[in-house]
């Protein structure tokens, strides 16, 4: 079923401030409460382009906010400056160290983090990946200190974008892709190359992207009694035709390998063990979940 809290979650990882998804989910909910994934979709991006036309005029008149900016120079895309094997991603993995070597010294480096952001800043793939656990207070803690040791070169750009810089990695939500475009439909896999977006709210709906394209052009039909969104969250295309597939539980395992297919290493990420309450770090480290620190 979609709700409120998918739609809000979904929208966060795409970059969209907590309290501007909340509205708009609210907003589509109440003026779409269907269950057609992608009638809910199509008014969720119409109703996110409202609320962000007047929330970019009423910045205009805005007084001070709790987060200040800096004059910068105009951004430009770094997708092109973290492609797998450039010589950014290569120095900046070879050469990062995180700046704390415990949980008590990430806590004492969070809090010194700066509150300025740039006057054309844009969210890094990576914090739009890790939203919820930015967003998680205390209760998060662990998961974003492990995700900073993990990703060194992401915690020396998370302390420079927080004190008014830029970025020098993507924000265009191509690192996040889950999806193999090789496996599409020529034409399927040059359309979401160019609509990154919305190949990423397919995902996030767990839609297959290429039925949920198809479905959008009638050019698919529904099987007659079958609920449209479970049945895009429940098949995919295929070569040889359309198969069955959960793709809820694909998409919550499948690595982020990005819009080239290779970039599954981009982010060291962890996993939860419940079976010994532990986390695990991607070389198989199991680490403590309250302490943050190594099992023996």
């Amino acid at each position: 079923m979609l709700d409120i809290s998918k739609a809000t979650n979904m929208l966060t990882s795409l970059g969209v401030s907590s309290t501007l998804a909340a509205k708009v989910a609210e907003r589509t909910a109440q003026s779409q409460g269907g269950t057609d994934a992608l009638a809910f979709l199509k008014e969720l991006q119409t109703t996110l382009k409202e609320f962000s036309s007047e929330s970019a005029a009423g910045s205009s008149t805005a007084s001070a906010t709790s987060t200040t900016t800096a004059s910068t120079k105009p951004y430009q895309s770094t997708s092109a400056l973290y492609k797998t094997g450039t010589e950014t991603g290569e120095a900046t993995e070879s050469t990062a160290k995180a700046p704390f070597n415990n949980l008590t010294e990430f806590r004492a480096w969070e809090k010194g983090l700066g509150d300025t952001l740039a006057e054309d800043y844009e969210v890094p793939d990576y914090v739009r990946m890790i939203s919820t656990s930015l967003g998680g207070g205390d209760e998060a803690v662990v998961s974003r200190y492990m995700f900073f040791k993990n990703n060194p070169e992401f915690a020396a750009d998370y302390a420079a974008i927080r004190s008014g810089e830029l970025s020098k990695f993507p924000t265009d939500g191509s690192t996040l892709v889950k999806s193999d475009l090789s496996t599409m439909p020529t034409e399927t896999a040059a359309y979401y190359k160019g609509h990154t977006a919305e190949l990423l709210a397919a995902e996030g709906f767990n839609m297959d992207p290429t039925l949920a394209k198809m479905r959008m052009e009638g050019k698919v039909e529904i099987p007659e009694g079958a609920n449209p969104s479970e049945w895009l969250m429940s098949n995919k295309w295929t070569a040889n035709g359309i198969v069955a597939q959960d793709n809820r539980t694909v998409f919550a395992h499948a690595p982020y390998i990005g819009l080239d297919g290779k970039g599954s290493d981009t982010y060291r990420r962890t996993t939860y063990d419940a079976t010994t309450n532990s986390i695990i770090d991607h070389e198989g480290v199991a680490y403590d979940p309250v302490t943050g620190e190594a099992k023996a």
